[in-house]
């Protein structure tokens, strides 16, 4: 993320995170997107989302991964950056324990961070996970 990128988010947000498999691996992955968590609660998410609007980034489905009705959070891109912007402080919670989680273990296997993710924030086992992303 450039110094200018992540002034004008601290601008609208409450805290900024690097997650995703670029923090969570080692080594860490290329070819893969610069992904960040971005805390906006209260009035600072409609000042987030008219920042985003505003300079270029596109809103981006998040249900490849995660399933957005239950967790509030949008997916923004722009580039190779992804930022995953949400309100909700149980969510942010949530995603940073699961990131640090996939960090400590050192997942390198997609399959395994999409399953620790999906137990982490939603409740969901193997099973209802192999049904739902196979």
């Amino acid at each position: 993320m450039s110094p200018e990128l992540r002034t004008s988010l601290e601008a609208v947000s409450r805290s900024i995170h690097a997650v995703g498999s670029r923090a969570t691996c080692n080594p860490a992955p290329t070819g893969t997107d610069e992904d960040w968590l971005v805390y906006a609660p209260g009035k600072m998410m409609e000042k987030a989302i008219g920042f985003l609007s505003s300079d270029g980034w596109k809103l981006d489905n998040p249900n490849e991964h995660y399933r957005p009705e239950q967790g509030a959070f949008n997916s923004w891109r722009k580039g190779e950056i992804n930022l995953i912007v949400t309100g909700d402080h149980g969510f942010r919670r949530r995603f940073l324990a699961a990131s640090e989680v996939a960090k400590q273990l050192n997942l390198m296997e997609k399959a395994q961070r999409v399953l620790l993710f999906q137990a982490v924030l939603y409740g969901n086992g193997a099973p209802a996970i192999a049904e739902e992303w196979a």
